[in-house]
């Protein structure tokens, strides 16, 4: 009877996070749009958020059932019951992986179909998120394309002369997609006393290419400067101000900095620091294919691109900023966001849900673990 009590506390505490607060993904524009965040995450964070109390004398029934509702069972199902516990199961077996630290969140449509926080942080902390930054470059890009400012087959040249080299058939897709042959770190990234033109001219004329562009693909963070140095050409303003004023203050994301140590020469390509709601809106928008509380962010089209196959079939694991995972005659039925510190975005388009695991372990320690749950999600929902 005992373990009946404890099992039954279990759900009650784990499938307690079915809050409606996601916009519902729809193909217009929404009129009535709904703010994104994980509520259950937010707060101090003392104590293991999805860790049962005992439920001493608690009536069974009022955990089953809605009050004066005799045998009429909540609103989610058995087995979305079932389905929440095993995503507990996992998190809490795998919690090492995480340095015991982590806050997860499942989103489909408008409702929360599960959340999860273990450790010191909670959904407003700020943390570096590194190369999941790199999809919300994309995006800002995205958006100066839909201008008509930008081409993706425009060369760098076209807008940056020093890169009048062997540099100076570099498109802007393929800095995107990994396949520009650029360096992929380099020691101008990092410096406060450049700026993204000086550092992006630094690449240009004192770097060597790694291999003929288009032909191989290697993943790095460099190509992304470059990429963002030809919008600040194009909108002539810097890049803080074009990311706020296409994407970030679009998404609930006013507050946030690439790179606030040196703003000035900011690591578009993992240089943002934010809380995971902060993210999580950004993914929100990506998942509602372009809208976000009721605003158009970018073309439906445009996150199509994002999502395609943009190497020419060099590497189709590369799309715009973003993983493709999944692949089906040519389609990616998943893409995500990946991180050296750990933390993982994905969106399954076939079954329609988005996840992001919010977590500092490293990408190492946490990998397997993270593809292990995408897979259980995948499996379960």
């Amino acid at each position: 009877m005992r373990q009946l009590f404890t099992t039954l506390f279990v759900l009650t505490t784990v499938f307690s996070c079915g809050q409606k607060n996601t916009p519902q993904p729809l193909p217009d524009d929404p009129n009535d749009g709904v703010d994104t965040g994980c509520t259950t995450c937010i707060g101090k964070a003392t104590e293991l958020d999805s860790t049962p109390i005992p439920i001493a004398d608690r009536d069974i029934r009022s955990i089953f059932f809605k009050d004066g509702q005799a045998g009429n069972l909540p609103d989610v199902s058995p087995l979305k019951y079932w389905n929440r516990l095993e995503f507990y199961k996992f998190l809490r077996s795998h919690a090492k992986d995480y340095d015991n630290d982590l806050m997860v969140y499942i989103g489909r449509r408008d409702t929360t179909e599960y959340c999860f926080r273990q450790g010191q942080y909670n959904a407003d902390t700020k943390l570096p998120i590194m190369s999941a930054s790199k999809a919300v470059t994309a995006s800002v890009i995205m958006s100066i394309i839909e201008s008509g400012k930008l081409k993706l087959d425009d060369k760098v040249s076209k807008y940056v002369p020093s890169f009048n080299n062997e540099k100076k058939d570099i498109t802007l897709r393929q800095l995107m997609s990994h396949t520009s042959g650029i360096v992929v770190e380099s020691r101008f990234d990092s410096r406060s006393d450049l700026t993204l033109a000086q550092n992006v001219d630094s690449i240009a004329l004192r770097t060597a290419l790694l291999f003929t562009p288009g032909k191989q693909a290697l993943y790095g963070s460099v190509a992304f400067a470059v990429a963002s140095r030809m919008a600040e050409v194009v909108e002539k303003k810097p890049w803080a101000q074009i990311f706020q004023e296409r994407i970030g203050s679009k998404v609930g994301m006013k507050d946030v900095v690439y790179s606030p140590n040196h703003p000035a020469n900011p690591e578009t390509g993992y240089g943002i620091v934010c809380s995971m709601n902060e993210y999580l809106r950004f993914l929100t928008m990506i998942y509602n294919k372009g809208t976000y509380n009721g605003v158009r962010v970018l073309k439906e089209e445009s996150i199509a691109l994002m999502e395609q196959d943009n190497t020419n079939k060099v590497d189709p694991t590369y799309g715009l900023g973003l993983f493709r995972y999944e692949i089906q005659n040519g389609v990616a039925t998943e893409v995500a966001c990946l991180s050296a510190k750990g933390i993982h975005a994905w969106i399954n388009r076939s079954k329609n849900y988005y996840g992001l695991i919010f977590t500092q372990a490293g990408f190492e320690k946490t990998i397997l673990t993270n593809l292990a749950f995408r897979d259980l999600v995948r499996q379960k929902l």
